[in-house]
C-alpha cells in the first residue's frame, strides 16, 4: 500500500475575470490580442499530502480557494500548473445536486451516480435499499430532484457518496445542511469509513468537527497555504484569524485618537498560534490549584479546584466578558462558561491595574490530559478579544477510585432506579 494516497504539488489556478460578456467576445475577436480581462489567482503554490487512511481538514474563510482545490483534486477543474496524484476511487460531495439530473427521481439519480462511479447496474440495485434507508426522505425518493429541498438533496447526495465504497472521500461543507439527527448519523458514518481505512478530505467551518474528525489540517488564505499541521493547532489558528479579521473591521469603524490607533496597529500584527487579541488587556498567568491554593498537575476525579486567571490592562478600559474552556487532548470543548452567562460584572481597569478571576468547580472528567483556554472580550456576542489564549494551562485527570471507568468524557451523578412491572 502506498504511504500517501493524495499528493498535491505546487498547484496554481488562474481564472480570467471580465467586466462583461462583451469584453470576453472583444478579446476573442481581437486581432491584436488585446486583453480585456484581469487575472485572478484562486490558488498559488499549494502543496500537501495525505497519508493513506488519514483524514485531512481544510479550513479557510469564504473565498480562500478551498472549493477550487477540491474540484481540481476530483478532476472537475484543471490546474494552471502543478500536479495531483490521487490513488483509488474518489467519491465527493462538493455542491448540492452535483451530478444529479433535476428531472430524474432520487432512485434514478442513484443509479446514474453509481454508473458514473464505475459500478454496474446490478451493483447499483444492490446498494439502492441501503441508500434509500440512509437518506430517509420517504416518498420523495421516487420523485424528481427539482422538487427536493436543499436538506433532502444533501441527504441523498451524502447517502449516495458514502455507499460507493470510495478509497478517497471528499466532503465540502456537506454537513452544513440538514437537521441535527442527520448530522449525527453522517458523523457516525464518517467514523466508520475512517475505521475501514478510507482517506478523507474534510472542508468545514465547524472547528469542533475538524478537531474531532481530522488527524491533521491546513488553512488557506487568499489562495495560499498559511499553515499545516496538527488539526487542533490549525483550528485554533483559524479561530485566531477570524478574531483578528473581526477586530480589524471594528477598529476601522471606531474613531480613535492617533496615538491609540498607532498603538493598536502595532499590536495587531496578526495571530500567533494559540494567542490573539488587541493587547489592551493581557492575560499574565493561568493556574489550576486545589482549594488551599496548592498548584495541581494531577487532579483527582471530581476534585474541587480553582482555575485562577490574572490579567493586566495597558490602557484604561473595561472588559465586558471573561470566559474559560476546558478541552480534551483532541481540542474538543468539554465544559466552560463566562462571566456574562454567570451574571458577573468585571471591574473597570486603569492603565497598569490588574485583576484576578477565580473559577471554583468540581471536575468529574474521565482519565486523560486536558487543557484550559481563557479569553477576555469586548462583547459577549462578537469575536473581538483583548486576549485569547489557547492551552494556557495543562493538567492530567486521574481515574476514579471508587467506581468503574465508563466510555465517556465526563461523569455525571446518576440515580438508577429499577422497578419490576407487575401485570
Amino acid at each position: 500500500m502506498n504511504r500517501y494516497q493524495i499528493i498535491v504539488s505546487n498547484i496554481y489556478k488562474k481564472f480570467k475575470i471580465y467586466k462583461s460578456p462583451r469584453d470576453r467576445l472583444k478579446e476573442t475577436l481581437s486581432l491584436t490580442r488585446k486583453k480585456y480581462h484581469r487575472d485572478f489567482w484562486a490558488l498559488e503554490d499549494v502543496s500537501f499530502s495525505v497519508k493513506t487512511g488519514h483524514t485531512m481538514g481544510i479550513l479557510g474563510i469564504n473565498g480562500s480557494g478551498k472549493s477550487t482545490l477540491l474540484k481540481i483534486i476530483c478532476g472537475y477543474l484543471m490546474p494552471t500548473s502543478g500536479s495531483i496524484q490521487a490513488q483509488g476511487r474518489i467519491a465527493s460531495i462538493l455542491e448540492l445536486g452535483t451530478g444529479f439530473n433535476q428531472d430524474f427521481t432520487g432512485k434514478e439519480n442513484v443509479i446514474l451516480y453509481s454508473g458514473l462511479m464505475g459500478l454496474s447496474r446490478s451493483q447499483a440495485m444492490e446498494k439502492l435499499p441501503q441508500i434509500e434507508t440512509f437518506a430517509d426522505i420517504g416518498d420523495f425518493f421516487q420523485r424528481p430532484i427539482r422538487l427536493y429541498s436543499s436538506g433532502m438533496t444533501a441527504r441523498l447526495a451524502f447517502a449516495c457518496t458514502i455507499h460507493m465504497e470510495p478509497d478517497i472521500l471528499i466532503i465540502d461543507e456537506a454537513l452544513a445542511v440538514g437537521d441535527a439527527a442527520f448530522k449525527h448519523k453522517c458523523m457516525n458514518r464518517i467514523r466508520k469509513l475512517q475505521e475501514h481505512g478510507v482517506t478523507i478530505l474534510f472542508v468545514s467551518h465547524d472547528i469542533g468537527a475538524v478537531k474531532s474528525l481530522c488527524h491533521e489540517a491546513m488553512m488557506l488564505e487568499r489562495g495560499r497555504k498559511v499553515m499545516e499541521g496538527n488539526a487542533e493547532d490549525v483550528a485554533n489558528f483559524y479561530h485566531a484569524t477570524l478574531a483578528r479579521n473581526e477586530q480589524e473591521k471594528i477598529l476601522k469603524k471606531t474613531e480613535q485618537k492617533k496615538d491609540e490607533s498607532n498603538s493598536c496597529q502595532k499590536k495587531e500584527a496578526g495571530p500567533v498560534i494559540g494567542r490573539t487579541g488587541t493587547g489592551e488587556i493581557r492575560i499574565d498567568e493561568v493556574l489550576i490549584t486545589d482549594v488551599r491554593g496548592q498548584l495541581l498537575k494531577h487532579v483527582e476525579f471530581n476534585q474541587k479546584v480553582c482555575i485562577s486567571t490574572t490579567f493586566t490592562a495597558s490602557t484604561p478600559c473595561r472588559p465586558m466578558v471573561f470566559g474559560c474552556l476546558i478541552r480534551d487532548c483532541y481540542g474538543i470543548d468539554m465544559m466552560g462558561t463566562n462571566t456574562t452567562v454567570e451574571n458577573i460584572e468585571l471591574p473597570v481597569l486603569e492603565q497598569g491595574e490588574s485583576c484576578t478571576v477565580q473559577y471554583l468547580m468540581n471536575l468529574p472528567l474521565a482519565k486523560g490530559s486536558y487543557s484550559i483556554t481563557v479569553a477576555l472580550g469586548h462583547d459577549p456576542d462578537r469575536h473581538f478579544f483583548y486576549d485569547w489564549w489557547d492551552n494556557a494551562c495543562v493538567f492530567e485527570m486521574l481515574p476514579p477510585k471508587d467506581r468503574k471507568l465508563v466510555n465517556c468524557k465526563f461523569h455525571l451523578p446518576i440515580d438508577i432506579k429499577i422497578r419490576k412491572n407487575v401485570r
